[in-house]
Parts: C-alpha cells; sequence; structure tokens
C-alpha cells in the first residue's frame, strides 16, 4: 500500500508540473501567427526542448523554424523564441515533422519495429489482416515485442482470424504474426492456405461471425480487417453483407484487400464501393496501386466518384513495383499468371532473391509451403500515380521481420525513406508538406472519428503527442533492395515515441520501450 500511495503522489506531481508547464509556456499552436516579438514566460523548464528545427504541421501548414518543448509525453509549446529545458537538443537544419503513422504493417516483430523506427515510423498498424483477439497481437513468442514495444502499434479485428476460429475452433491462427511465430517453432505451412481463406462459413454460423466482429470492436479493435482477395472463392455475399453491416452500426473503418479481377479489373473496387453506399460503412482500400495495376486512374475515379456521393473511403499505396506473400497463398490456387499478367520468370523466391522457373516454383510451394515470394506484376508508371495522388495515403505493407537469415521485400523497411527520397527531393515531385501529410496527418484522419487517441497524432501542435520525426531532408534515403533488403533508411536522426528517444543520432536506443497498443474507444 504504501508503495501504492508512493506512486499515486508521483503522478500528482508530474501531473500538476505538466498543467504549471503548459500554462506557462504553452505560447503558440504550431502556427505562424506566433510572432518573434512576443515573450517567452517565465516557468520552470521542459523536460526537453528540440531547437530551432524546421517544423511541419500539415494540419496547420506550418512550415518554420521553432523550439519545441517536450513535457510527459505532450507538446506543450511551440516558440519562436528559446524555450526553456531540463534538457535541450539542437536539432537545427534538421526537419521537425509528426511521427509516421503506417497503418499497414504485418512486420509486428522485435526486428521489424527497429527497421520501422529507422524509417521514421512512430505508429505501425496490422489493419489489413487484423488480429482475433485484438490484444494477441504481438504476445506470441519467439516474435513477440507488446511488452516492450519500441513504437506503438494496434490492430483492427481480424475477420480472417475470427471465421478461422469458427472453423477450427480455439487453436486456429489469430494474427499473421502467430503463423509465422508458429512456422519458426514447429515448421509448417504459411497459414495463409487453410480453412479460413478456402472454405465457405455456413449460414448457420453467420450470427455468431456477427457477434464476434462486434466483440472485437468492443475489445478496441481500430476497425475491421478483411483479406477479401486471400478468400475470394470462400466468403460468401451473406458473409460479407455481416461485415459491412457490422462496421456501419459502430461507425468503425473496414481495411478491405479487394477481391482481384483479371490485370486491373474493377469489380472488386466496386463490390465494397456498393457496399459501402448501402450500409453506411466506412472503407479503406490496402494498396490500391497493386490491385489496380495499369487501371490506377480508373480506381482512383471511382473511390473520388464515391467520396463525392457521401461515402467515407479512403486509400493508400506503397512505392514499389511488386507484391509478395506466401507461395501457398490461396491467391496462387487460381489463374494468377492471367490475373497478375506475369509468368513464373517474374517471381523471385524471397529468402534468397532467386527468380523462378515452373519447375522451382511447383517445387519450393511443395517443400516450402511457408516461404514468401516477392511478384513483380506492377510497373513505375503506375505506382507514381498512386504516390502522387494528393488523397492517395503512404503505407507499407511490410511482412514479418523473423530474422536476418529469412529475406524480406524491402516494403517495411524503405518505404517512408523511399518517398522522401525520390518523390521529394530527386524528382521533386512531391512538395515535402504534401508527402508528410500522406505519412501523418492522412492516416491519423482515417482512424480519428473512430479511435479518438489519433487525434493526437500526425501533428505537431500543443497538446499533441510527442511522436516526432527529425530527420535531414537533404540526406534523408532508403537503402533496401530487393535483394539485399536489411538495410535501414538513413537521415532518421532522431525519433520520439511518446517524448522518448528511440532514435538518437540515427541509431536505435536500446533498453527503452515507450511504445503502447493503441485501442478504439471500448463502449458505443
Amino acid at each position: 500500500m504504501r508503495r501504492e500511495r508512493q506512486a499515486k503522489d508521483r503522478e500528482r506531481r508530474r501531473g500538476g508540473r505538466f498543467a504549471r508547464v503548459t500554462a506557462t509556456i504553452g505560447l503558440c499552436l504550431a502556427a505562424a501567427a506566433c510572432a518573434p516579438s512576443v515573450p517567452v514566460p517565465s516557468g520552470p523548464p521542459a523536460e526537453l526542448v528540440l531547437r530551432g528545427g524546421r517544423v511541419v504541421d500539415p494540419e496547420t501548414g506550418l512550415d518554420g523554424l521553432r523550439d519545441v518543448a517536450i513535457e510527459g509525453g505532450r507538446i506543450v509549446a511551440i516558440s519562436q523564441m528559446p524555450l526553456a529545458g531540463d534538457r535541450v537538443v539542437d536539432v537545427r537544419g534538421l526537419v521537425v515533422a509528426p511521427g509516421f503513422i503506417d497503418l499497414h504493417r504485418h512486420d509486428m516483430t522485435p526486428l521489424g519495429q527497429r527497421f520501422q523506427v529507422r524509417d521514421g515510423v512512430t505508429t505501425g498498424l496490422e489493419l489489413e489482416a487484423g488480429s482475433y483477439p485484438v490484444a494477441s497481437l504481438g504476445t506470441h513468442a519467439p516474435l513477440d515485442f507488446a511488452k516492450r514495444p519500441l513504437g506503438n502499434f494496434g490492430a483492427s479485428t481480424g475477420h480472417a482470424w475470427l471465421r478461422g476460429q469458427l472453423l477450427l475452433g480455439e487453436d486456429a491462427a489469430s494474427n499473421i504474426g502467430d503463423v509465422y511465430a508458429h512456422v519458426l517453432r514447429e515448421g509448417g505451412g504459411g497459414g495463409l492456405d487453410g480453412p479460413a481463406f478456402k472454405e465457405l462459413l455456413p449460414d448457420e454460423q453467420l450470427p455468431a461471425l456477427r457477434d464476434g466482429l462486434r466483440r472485437g470492436l468492443e475489445e478496441g479493435g481500430l476497425g475491421i480487417g478483411l483479406l477479401l482477395d486471400y478468400m475470394s472463392s470462400a466468403v460468401s455475399d451473406a458473409e460479407l453483407r455481416v461485415v459491412f453491416e457490422v462496421a456501419a452500426e459502430r461507425g468503425a473503418p473496414v481495411f478491405v484487400h479487394v477481391r482481384r479481377g483479371v490485370a486491373g479489373d474493377p469489380t472488386g473496387l466496386d463490390e465494397v464501393l456498393d457496399l459501402a453506399r448501402e450500409t453506411g460503412a466506412p472503407v479503406h482500400v490496402c494498396h490500391v496501386q497493386s490491385s489496380a495495376m495499369g487501371a490506377i486512374d480508373t480506381f482512383l475515379d471511382r473511390i473520388r466518384a464515391a467520396r463525392r456521393d457521401g461515402v467515407r473511403v479512403t486509400t493508400e499505396s506503397f512505392p514499389y513495383n511488386a507484391g509478395s506473400t506466401a507461395i501457398t497463398a490461396a491467391v496462387f490456387d487460381r489463374d494468377w499468371q492471367r490475373i497478375f499478367g506475369i509468368s513464373y520468370g517474374d517471381v523471385q523466391w524471397a529468402e534468397t532473391g532467386e527468380w523462378l522457373t515452373e519447375e522451382t516454383w511447383h517445387d519450393y510451394r511443395r517443400r516450402f509451403p511457408g516461404g514468401a515470394v516477392i511478384h513483380h506484376y506492377n510497373r513505375e508508371e503506375w505506382t507514381r500515380v498512386a504516390t502522387l495522388a494528393p488523397d492517395v495515403i503512404v503505407a507499407s505493407d511490410g511482412l514479418p521481420v523473423l530474422s536476418f537469415d529469412v529475406a524480406v521485400p524491402p516494403f517495411g523497411i524503405g518505404t517512408f525513406g523511399k518517398v522522401l527520397r525520390k518523390y521529394v527531393r530527386e524528382e521533386e515531385s512531391l512538395s515535402l508538406m504534401d508527402a508528410l501529410a500522406k505519412m501523418t496527418l492522412g492516416p491519423a484522419r482515417v482512424l480519428e472519428d473512430w479511435a479518438p487517441v489519433f487525434r493526437r497524432k500526425g501533428r505537431v501542435q500543443v497538446g499533441a503527442d510527442a511522436d516526432l520525426t527529425v530527420f535531414d531532408p537533404d540526406t534523408v534515403q532508403d537503402h533496401a533492395t530487393f535483394e539485399e533488403p536489411f538495410r535501414a533508411s538513413t537521415g532518421f536522426e532522431h525519433v520520439l515515441v511518446r517524448g522518448v528517444f528511440v532514435v538518437e543520432h540515427g541509431e536505435v536506443v536500446d533498453g527503452v520501450a515507450p511504445g503502447k497498443r493503441l485501442l478504439a474507444r471500448t463502449s458505443r
């Protein structure tokens, strides 16, 4: 009891100090209206001050030299005048941006988080595949990280895993991390080709599906994850409607990998847009360039038309011209060569970079069912349309990073550095402000109505969470390639999560774990 009282006393003192600092040096809300002549009020110094960086806030349009004061994990002051701090870090010549929010990561592993923060990402979310239960994400040994996370993390309510549990019982996988942890422990398949992805759910189990989705949202799921393309032949119209009806009644977004047609056929996109119109459910279309391919303009036109009709629809893309998944995934059980417009020679074995033949394709599919492949079916001119579009968010689709012995595509390691290098600095086809909006404010707005914690993220403003990415715009860049994926991005000098440095002077800080599991509100 004595320890508890002491802890409470410390917390009250900390809270009182936070209030005093906020009241005395909360000068300006990250806006240019703070003139140089405004005096800095006296008061206690903040815990941390970032001195003289180029502060960029996409919501207010601020782009100017400022000091940023941090106390108790929040931003408490932003000023053109010097601010006092117990610790002052000189960031002159660097951009101080909101921490990047990645809506689409599957690399929820300890090693994956280390690469994530070195690419400027402070919040990595598993929303396309999700998890069921939501709280199981990050808890599966030997890939567990949830007790000591470097960055913030969270998951949607995973439809695929729920339906797997309805078909197979509680021993079924609960998320992709669970699948790969099992592969490392015991060997076996990649988990994307089992009953959850191939078997129809009997009509009599649809009420249980509805109840399970509701329960997942009540437990804090950041929406509903829908791997529809991975189970195209397994999900009936009635089951799909249940997903959208539950989302609509709760106001939760559906994060969907749409059913893929032949080389850009928009029928799968139309399906989910029509359901969103009919039910009122918010919908987020995952990796639009991967589904659209050469029809990217058509896909974006239809998404924008739906938005004009009142549909709450958003979308994302990643800046690479390939996709990746398990070689035994159900997406390859159909006429995949015709659908993707490629053949065996366009597919790489991710672990070694080997280009496959028809013979090695069938051999590896039989012998290594958990192995990942990289299928090169996109083109830069298509990817560019999505990357540059003002209403398309940047997200990585990073695959699980298991160890340095198991290669992965570069998506989860270099996506954000690549956009800043290639499209902002080298080509100047994106402004810095627009690029950062795609990485910070845009993702936060997708989630903030359903999960209010995101109203304090994606911004550099007084009261916002001190999740910050500090980088050199002249040197920031990706290094990861398909052949050499484990090459971290550079130029990200400092990354802070809740006011704690997780990257300092370009290196991951060992022994810190300020990340937090992010949940939606749990009562409706």
